[in-house]
């Protein structure tokens, strides 16, 4: 670190302590130390800084229409941004060999992805058309070849006038699907990875709440391509309440959901990307047990092609209300989730509770729908019957809950 110029001899009242954590390693390999400096004492005394990092879901969807697209990742990325000379002794260590401090941002301070994110957006300004970068992960994307060659020329123009240095090792050029914060993206379609869903059927019944959450962790990375999701995972979720046990109690009803979670990611859909040239569906389905939507638009030949799969439980107040306040209740819900997608735009929202057809024009004495109709008024949408017949991929995400229900009846 001395040699390339990342540390220097320090005089500095701070002092951090290090840590060497074993880098992954293929099994009976002997693993590589990662040098770590423990920076939880100096985070603990720092200002926050609120810049937002971009959010996952929404980066994947731009990447995931184009059909032509490269991937840079920046050498060591926060190396490449320079320390003031007060930052320099804040982020001063102690080692066997001396007291030293980082010339450069060092990793593991809280404020750096914030900064390192302000910084490649600073560098990326004016090409956010074709451009995205998640840290140091950066992606270009287009619509023909041509296009694509004059936006990687403009990307690495810019990364060379700033300074930044690409890693070629890990780039993608030019391709039609690249793999993107754990997604497969790219000509249209958006799926999960392999290897990770392999790791997710492999997982055995956990014994603790943090094996629990940590298997929730991962799968709930992967709800957008899970029917009923939110159903499906209730009694692994009841699990981790603080009122529950540290080694949990594990039932039938766990390893049903257990085992039917794993079955849903074995068979998960490959999703497609949104199109906003084309009118998007969003299809809402309410019973006692819960509330399901598929956002969806249609192919040349006129079929449903889902983009996303959002579901949730109904809390006890809501499993009181009366059929119609449910119905009105999931489209409400929905819209809110699905925001992103359809602010701005005509869309149609499919539903097979009929006297819904008129939810923008609703008047009586019910402050309850009137409140939530009005609260659509924002909003550009044609409301639809669709017999239950034809609701299939909705229907199941509520229905789910009442075997849930009925299996955890069973079990006690």
């Amino acid at each position: 670190m001395v040699t390339l110029g990342v540390i220097e001899h320090s005089s500095s009242p701070w002092a951090s302590p290090v840590v060497l954590v074993p880098k992954a390693a293929a099994p009976g390999a002997t693993p590589e130390l990662r040098f770590c400096v423990d920076y939880r004492g100096l985070n603990a005394v720092s200002n926050t800084d609120a810049h937002p990092i971009p959010r996952a879901d929404e980066l994947i969807d731009r990447l995931g229409a184009a059909k032509y697209l490269s991937m840079f990742d920046l050498t060591s990325g926060y190396w490449q941004i320079a320390l003031t000379e007060g930052a320099k002794e804040r982020s001063a260590f102690s080692t066997p060999d001396g007291h030293f401090q980082l010339k450069v941002m060092p990793f593991g301070v809280k404020n750096a992805p914030a900064t390192f994110q302000r910084s490649v957006n600073h560098v990326l300004a004016g090409l956010d058309e074709f451009s995205a970068a998640y840290l140091d992960d950066i992606a270009v994307f287009s619509s023909t070849w041509q296009e694509h060659l004059q936006h990687l020329w403009r990307v690495l123009e810019a990364l060379q006038k700033a300074g930044l240095t690409i890693k070629t090792s890990k780039c993608q050029i030019g391709q039609g699907s690249v793999v993107y914060l754990g997604h497969q993206v790219g000509s249209g379609q958006v799926a999960p990875l392999q290897p990770k869903i392999d790791t997710i059927l492999a997982w055995e019944p956990p014994k603790t709440q943090t094996e629990v959450r940590a298997f929730l962790g991962l799968t709930g990375y992967y709800r957008r391509f899970v029917k009923g999701y939110g159903t499906i995972v209730t009694p692994l979720t009841e699990l981790t309440s603080k009122k529950q046990p540290r080694k949990v109690i594990w039932t039938e009803a766990c390893q049903n959901a257990f085992d039917a979670l794993k079955a849903a990611m074995r068979t998960a859909p490959v999703l497609n990307a949104p199109d906003y040239s084309k009118e998007f569906v969003v299809l809402t389905e309410a019973s006692e047990h819960g509330i399901g939507a598929v956002l969806s638009q249609l192919n040349e030949e006129g079929l449903d092609q889902p983009i996303a799969f959002i579901s949730r439980r109904s809390l006890p107040r809501e499993c009181r209300w009366s059929a119609i306040e449910c119905e009105v209740f999931a489209v409400v819900w929905a819209l809110k989730k699905l925001r992103p997608y359809l602010f701005g735009t005509h869309f149609r929202v499919q539903t097979d509770h009929r006297p819904l057809r008129w939810l923008m024009q609703m008047r009586g004495e019910n402050p309850k729908l009137l409140r939530w109709s009005i609260s659509l008024q924002g909003m550009d949408f044609t409301v639809e019957h669709r017999p239950g017949t034809d609701q299939a991929n909705a229907d199941g995400l509520s229905r789910f809950f009442r075997l849930i229900d009925e299996n955890s009846h069973e079990v006690g």
